[in-house]
């Protein structure tokens, strides 16, 4: 392609704006000489944030990021990145909520598990009688004694027998 028609298609097809993300870095678009598929850039708030975007210590964006790798045909809006980034502020709290109710269940499961020291060197006492051993400690609560049906394990059965081929015969099943 011939200098004067490059600079003509530059003319024609400028570099635009795009878009800013939230963290202030900036998106342009540079289109194709030859109607082909443009190229995709971000400018960085400062230059010292390229090296932490490249080193993997921030991440763009993910929806800047599609757009960037021609995955996505339309830039975001600004308050698409709004709605995503309180999205992932409810995700970290409702994940900090049950990390804090697992602790108390951990909690709760061990004392109850763990015979208390001061139960054992007072047996005769009115308060050990009061005391729940440990072997009812680590039964079932009553709303969970349902029986336990017996599962058949065709594979097991399978070993037990010869390798001599045998006839099949189907087994109707209860419901």
């Amino acid at each position: 392609m011939s200098i004067a028609r490059r600079l003509w298609q530059r003319i024609l097809k400028p570099t635009h704006f795009v878009g800013r993300d939230l963290e202030g870095n900036t998106y342009f678009e540079h289109p194709n000489a030859n109607d082909g598929r443009s190229k995709r850039t971000v400018k960085y708030r400062r230059n010292e944030d390229m090296w932490t975007y490249i080193a993997s210590g921030k991440r763009l964006p993910v929806q800047w990021s599609t757009w960037l790798t021609h995955t996505r045909p339309d830039p975001p809006t600004t308050e698409e990145l709004q709605a995503d980034l309180a999205r992932q502020q409810r995700v970290k709290m409702n994940a900090a909520i049950l990390e804090v109710k697992d602790q108390e269940e951990r909690a709760n499961r061990t004392r109850l598990v763990a015979p208390s020291l001061h139960s054992e060197t007072k047996k005769g006492s009115p308060s050990a009688s009061q005391n729940v051993s440990t072997s009812q400690k680590l039964e079932r609560p009553e709303s969970d004694h349902r029986q336990e049906r017996q599962t058949r394990d065709p594979w097991a059965e399978a070993t037990k027998g010869s390798d001599e081929p045998r006839s099949w015969s189907p087994v109707a099943r209860r419901r």
